[in-house]
């Protein structure tokens, strides 16, 4: 055993360092973690953090969504793509626990999908990346309500009381969209990268 996860060691820092340098790259060059569509930027980033969860487990999972969380954080402070972005995304609970989550929710419903249909790897894989997708569009929106409902419905100029229906229609649109793509993309990338693993 000891033998193994030493011959695992190198594998798992090489990808987990490749995996966090591309999230911040993805965070600081335009267009390629971000779309910017104001007053949300959707996202393409959560799929990186899905392939870290699938390729590496549930732990580094969360820690690469943990360093998407940070570097969004600081991002706002330093780089705002918006005007909304120094009060929305400096607040942990809004750029960080929503990523962090994609990584615990990814892996455990992986496992429980692999534990029941042992021979289904790759649908266990794009339905552990559509919950994870959803994990962080529906928390991170939910959190904006939450938290900024007035302010961000002012500033979007939308009544307060029609806000819950504007989130749920980011959810039906931007939401679904990021979901198919992490079901797809996913999975294509996540598969190669366990073949050499084993």
């Amino acid at each position: 055993m000891p033998l193994g996860r030493k011959k695992s060691n190198p594998y798992r820092i090489a990808i987990l360092g490749i995996l966090t340098a591309i999230i911040l790259i993805q965070n600081f060059v335009p267009f390629l973690g971000n779309i910017p569509i104001p007053p949300l930027n959707p996202t393409i980033i959560h799929v990186t953090v899905i392939v870290a969860t699938l390729v590496l487990g549930t732990k580094d999972g969360m820690i690469v969504g943990g360093v998407w969380g940070i570097t969004r954080m600081i991002r706002a402070y330093t780089v705002p793509a918006t005007p909304l972005d120094w009060w929305l995304w400096t607040n942990p609970l809004i750029a960080l626990l929503p990523r962090i989550m994609i990584g615990l929710l990814t892996g455990l419903t992986y496992k429980l999908i692999k534990h029941y249909f042992p021979s289904k790897e790759k649908i266990s894989m794009s339905i552990a990346s559509v919950i994870g997708s959803f994990t962080n569009t529906i928390m991170v929106l939910f959190f904006i309500y939450l938290f900024y409902g007035e302010r961000y419905a002012q500033a979007i100029d939308v009544d307060l009381s029609n806000l819950a229906g504007v989130l749920f229609v980011i959810v039906g649109t931007s939401g679904v969209a990021e979901a198919v793509l992490a079901g797809i993309v996913a999975p294509l990338i996540a598969t190669p990268l366990k073949k050499i693993k084993h």
